[in-house]
C-alpha cells in the first residue's frame, strides 16, 4: 500500500485534481477477494453516488483517471496494479506473472467487471462488487 501512495503522490497534481479510495469485493472463480483501488482524477470530478451507495461512474469521459491498488486472493497470492482510464496492468505476487485488465462499469450490479486479457488470448471476466468509497 505504501508503494501505491508513493506512486500517486508522484503524479502531477493540479489544484483541481481529486482522489478517491474504493473498496470492492471481487469474485475470482468463486473465491471472494477484497480489492482496494485508489483513483486519481486529473481534473475536478467527484465520485458520484446516490443515497443507496451506488456508484454511477468512476471513468468519466474526457477526464484522465489513474488507478492503483491491490487484490488479495487467499493466503499467499496478491495482485498489484496500476492503470490509466479503463485499463490496468496487473502483477501477480509472488510469481510476478503480468497481465492486462479492462475495467467495465456495471451500474445495475453496482460494481466493475474485470476483463482479463481483453485483447486475447482467452479473455476471462470477474465481477467486483462496490463496497464503498472514501
Amino acid at each position: 500500500m505504501k508503494r501505491l501512495l508513493l506512486l500517486l503522490s508522484l503524479l502531477a497534481t493540479p489544484a483541481s485534481a481529486q482522489n478517491a479510495v474504493l473498496s470492492l469485493s471481487c469474485n475470482l472463480g468463486g473465491v471472494a477477494a477484497p480489492m482496494v483501488m485508489e483513483v486519481h482524477y486529473q481534473q475536478a470530478f467527484g465520485l458520484s453516488q446516490n443515497q443507496r451507495g451506488h456508484i454511477s461512474g468512476i471513468f468519466p469521459v474526457g477526464v484522465n483517471v489513474y488507478t492503483a491498488g491491490q487484490i488479495q486472493q487467499g493466503q499467499g497470492v496478491t495482485y498489484g496494479f496500476t492503470g490509466t482510464n479503463e485499463f490496468a496492468d496487473f502483477t501477480e505476487y509472488p510469481s510476478l506473472n503480468r497481465f492486462r485488465v479492462k475495467w467495465v462499469l456495471d451500474g445495475q450490479q453496482n460494481g466493475l467487471w474485470m476483463i482479463i486479457n481483453p485483447f486475447g488470448p482467452g479473455p476471462a471476466q470477474h465481477f467486483c462488487a462496490y463496497q464503498g468509497a472514501q
